[in-house]
């Protein structure tokens, strides 16, 4: 099963304000980011999302982000991963999946979303990816005696 974003309309080009020349010392707007609201986090489709704590353990997930092809396999449903991939994980490295964040103060726990970055806890140290584009879960799931070779 493979999860991609979907297909959206072209965003239509802003109005340009003609007042803007006639402006002095004009304050400039703060926008917050698409998810930065708690509003819009709340508001948020979860539809394009997966949730560590339902997947059976073993289950093995490929997420690539904007940057990187990360490889995972679920150890338990609290968050506990092998991951591999970039420069943080050149290695299966044992680690925990807090969630999915849009860089603010909101974390969506034990999920990964499209478009959202992946916070993975290892050795005291927090890495956050960049965004995720592609979740994809692999149909056949590692065995225990392979996940403890990956531990080592």
């Amino acid at each position: 099963m493979s999860i991609r974003p979907s297909r959206r309309a072209p965003a239509q080009p802003a109005q340009q304000d003609t007042n803007s020349a006639k402006r002095t010392n004009a304050t400039p707007i703060e926008r917050t980011r698409p998810a930065a609201s708690l509003d819009a986090w709340l508001a948020r489709d979860w539809s394009q999302a997966v949730s560590v704590a339902a997947l059976d353990e073993f289950q093995q997930i490929h997420v690539c982000t904007q940057n990187t092809l990360y490889e995972m396999i679920v150890v338990s449903a609290r968050g506990d991963i092998r991951v591999r991939g970039g420069r943080y994980f050149p290695e299966w490295t044992a680690a925990r999946l807090a969630g999915c964040t849009s860089g603010g103060s909101f974390l969506k726990r034990l999920t990964i979303s499209l478009g959202l970055q992946m916070e993975i806890e290892c050795d005291g140290r927090r890495i956050i990816t960049s965004p995720v584009r592609t979740i994809a879960l692999l149909e056949h799931k590692v065995s225990a005696s392979a996940d403890a070779a990956a531990r080592h």
